[in-house]
């Protein structure tokens, strides 16, 4: 039976048609602003994203050998202005007041923020004067939130050796970290040892005293030690019996002068460091036990390294111990490079940054982390300071810099997310308009822009 329509039906049809879509829309737009407010705004620039993706879909599999720059002139687009008009609407001035104390609308952001999150994640650019100093005004507006940790790129026995000093102005621990360290290299000093970073290693301690010997550690030490004969000299120093610091001196001797000469390879005296272990002991989350656990880890087998994640062991160690001295979810302040601060894979060794185990950690807590990155990249050409930037950073970057309202700029990015999502889904097999934000889109949940900064400063420079 063929059933037939008149005029006004398929009228009427098209209209209820058109009230669903109309309806749909609004359900679309409702749920963004809710997503994030900001961008009542750029209802205007999503809906055209939308549009012009739509028809896209249809075509993608005819550009898949499009170039990069091809497909971001492919016109209609408008993810870009899209970018632009965002952070144009959401460039916030990071201004520090008397006391080093932050100011203004980047403040009040970042208190906010800080407050409904567990763990603050600094991802930094190493050797940066601006760095330790933004670092320590954003710790004077976490310690009233109780934040109470910060972990830094340095191994126990360097992050006791800082927890002694922050805390109770230990200037023999403060000899020891600064002695321990690796010789500054352009952009990459590790750990941190500036004068600015001592400046602001005092910092923390003095604005969460008074502080007790029996509490849990300010600072925690999150990475492997760097260097063999200090920890050697502190061994032999702190040894009670005569053989035992005559065999760690010994071995000092011989672990010194290929540090000086530039081999820092300790699993060459793996057999000797195996026996001045054996000779040892030592107590649990006592200094020697840091030093022996640090000298094991200096001699295990590459392999090994690469199954075990050290940051993370590390972490949950202190993590746990923070708990059993009462604290339900101890709440954490990471400086660490923007490299372990980014969600995502680490892409030299294909697992899971620290940020991004502790960023599921936090969900697994019912909390969660917020994580930002300084940038302080000029251009590509290489050069000392500043770190040149990737090329695809260099392009991420141009419509932040055009966006900058000050010579430190807070951008929040998790606005970002939801049409560079969409912009990829419906490119599939090509490279969607705006592929060079989705890393940092996607990785951090907000970036500081430094337009101008200075190397940090070493004693004696």
């Amino acid at each position: 039976m063929k059933v037939e329509f008149s005029v006004g039906q398929w009228i009427a049809v098209a209209a209820v048609t058109l009230a669903l879509l109309t309806a749909l829309l609004g359900g679309v737009v409702w749920i963004i602003e809710r997503m994030d407010p900001t961008r009542e705004d750029l209802e205007r620039e999503i809906r055209s994203v939308s549009n012009a993706l739509t028809p896209a879909r249809d075509t993608a599999g005819t550009q898949r050998g499009t170039t990069r720059e091809q497909m971001d002139e492919v016109p209609g687009w408008g993810i870009h202005e899209t970018v632009a008009a965002y952070l144009e609407q959401s460039a916030l001035e990071v201004a520090l007041g008397a006391e080093g104390r932050l100011e203004g609308p980047a403040a009040e952001w970042f208190r906010a923020e800080a407050a409904e999150a567990q763990f603050v994640f600094i991802g930094e650019e190493h050797d940066v004067r601006e760095v330790p100093i933004l670092a320590g005004a954003l710790w004077r507006e976490l310690v009233p939130l109780g934040y109470k940790h910060v972990a830094v790129e340095a191994g126990p026995w360097l992050g006791d050796r800082l927890d002694k000093f922050t805390r109770f102005a230990d200037q023999q621990a403060l000899a020891h970290f600064r002695e321990a360290t690796l010789p500054r290299l352009p952009n990459n000093s590790v750990p941190p040892i500036s004068e600015e970073d001592v400046a602001f290693y005092k910092l923390l301690g003095s604005v969460s005293g008074p502080h007790r010997k029996s509490a849990a550690p300010l600072i925690w030490g999150l990475d492997a030690e760097y260097r063999a004969a200090p920890l050697l000299e502190r061994l032999a120093a702190l040894s009670p019996r005569l053989a035992q610091r005559q065999a760690a001196q010994s071995l000092l001797e011989e672990v010194g002068a290929a540090e000086r000469s530039g081999d820092y390879n300790t699993r060459a005296f793996r057999s000797a460091i195996e026996q001045v272990i054996q000779q040892a002991g030592a107590k649990p989350e006592t200094e020697v036990r840091y030093i022996l656990d640090a000298l094991r880890w200096r001699i295990t087998a590459p392999q090994e390294h690469t199954s075990r994640d050290l940051k993370k062991e590390l972490f949950l160690r202190q993590y746990e111990a923070a708990k059993e001295e009462g604290e339900p979810k101890p709440r954490v302040m990471f400086r660490l490079g923007a490299y372990h601060a980014a969600r995502g894979l680490m892409h030299d060794f294909g697992s899971s940054t620290l940020a991004n185990f502790v960023g599921e950690l936090a969900i697994a807590e019912g909390s969660r982390m917020l994580n930002l990155a300084i940038i302080n990249c000029q251009d590509t050409s290489p050069g000392d300071f500043p770190r040149p930037c990737t090329w695809e950073q260099q392009r991420a970057l141009q419509p932040f810099r055009s966006a900058a309202v000050a010579d430190w700029t807070l951008f929040d990015l998790r606005g970002l997310r939801a049409p560079l999502r969409q912009a990829r889904l419906n490119a599939l097999q090509s490279y969607p308009a705006g592929w060079e934000y989705w890393n940092l889109v996607m990785s951090f949940d907000a970036v500081v822009l430094l337009g101008r900064s200075e190397p940090s400063r070493l004693a004696g420079e």
